[in-house]
């Protein structure tokens, strides 16, 4: 009796170690689709409209810059799915090729590295223009304020 308490009870144990393991990281991570979209979220929320004393105007147009956004990421994330699968193949294969080469080709590992970083310049740009329409939106007590309530945030 005392082999299966015990037996039960360390199982018990490990459980809710793993459990609690788990959940920490979880919460630690956040959901990280989210995390990137937290300056839109608090600039259409009541609260921002409140403490920025944004116009019914300036949130509407908040809205229309961040939905135009979020079109512009989504088409440049939802290209052919098929076109992006080859292009990873064509990538490994060309990364296999340059690290099997006898001798390092230094512009081959440039252009490689170059052609991976433009997806993330488009996407850069996009996020970059909407903070510039956001700012040109806001007049300059409500510049500052945002300024204010981010310099808090980091």
């Amino acid at each position: 009796m005392t082999k299966i308490n015990t037996l039960s009870k360390l199982v018990l144990i490990c459980g809710l170690t793993a459990a609690t393991l788990s959940a920490g990281s979880a919460l630690a991570k956040g959901d990280g689709h989210k995390q990137g979209h937290s300056q839109a979220r608090f600039l259409l929320s009541e609260r921002a409209a409140d403490k920025l004393a944004l116009t019914e105007d300036q949130q509407t147009q908040l809205k229309a810059i961040f939905t135009a956004q979020k079109t512009q990421i989504k088409a440049l994330r939802s290209q052919n799915k098929d076109a992006r699968k080859a292009q990873r193949q064509a990538y490994k294969a060309q990364m296999d090729a340059l690290l099997s080469a006898p001798n390092f080709d230094e512009n081959a590992a440039k252009e490689l590295l170059t052609a991976r970083q433009d997806k993330k310049q488009q996407l850069g740009l996009i996020k970059l223009k909407t903070q510039h329409q956001v700012m040109q939106l806001l007049n300059a007590e409500q510049k500052e304020k945002l300024a204010k309530i981010q310099q808090r945030r980091r």
